[in-house]
């Protein structure tokens, strides 16, 4: 068996927990090896100081939270980790109806008002166009795409006549 850096033998034996054998095992090692019979003694020690320190009773609050948390099952408390809680239908009533009185008041408001103003006046260029066609210098006639097209390929020349 092996002692020595398994302090955790030494505390087992102190506290009474190893079988006859390993206790034995560890009451002749302790007796033979100093390192471990010092360490033997400063947990004996510190053993007995624990033991003599004032013992006070747990808050009665601390009992009730520990005692509510373990009643509760598991998926509860991961929830309850994972979402905040929510608030209670006193004040979700109020608040859903708010919000729906004022989704009809902007679907109200918006639907009654009128359209945008454009943001050119269309009668002065109505206007302005029909007397700049009746005082055109090029006859209406000519200007339509066709026409146009006949009148470039004569300034220009064809394209099909080059070679």
């Amino acid at each position: 068996m092996k002692i020595h850096g398994e302090d955790e033998l030494i505390s087992a034996y102190l506290d009474g927990e190893l079988c006859d054998e390993e206790a034995g095992a560890v009451r002749d090692h302790i007796s033979a090896c100093t390192s471990c019979r010092s360490e033997h003694e400063s947990l004996r020690a510190a053993k007995a100081l624990l033991a003599r320190a004032p013992r006070r009773a747990m808050p009665p609050e601390l009992m009730d939270q520990l005692e509510r948390r373990l009643s509760r099952p598991l998926w509860r408390e991961l929830l309850d980790r994972l979402l905040p809680p929510m608030p209670s239908v006193r004040v979700l009533a109020p608040a859903g109806a708010f919000a729906a009185a004022a989704l009809v008041a902007v679907v109200w408001f918006g639907a009654r008002r009128a359209a945008p103003e454009p943001a050119i006046p269309l009668e002065p260029l109505l206007a302005a166009h029909s007397r700049y066609t009746a005082e055109a210098l090029v006859p209406a006639s000519e200007l339509v795409a066709s026409n146009y097209s006949t009148q470039l390929n004569a300034y220009y020349g064809d394209p099909g006549d080059q070679e």
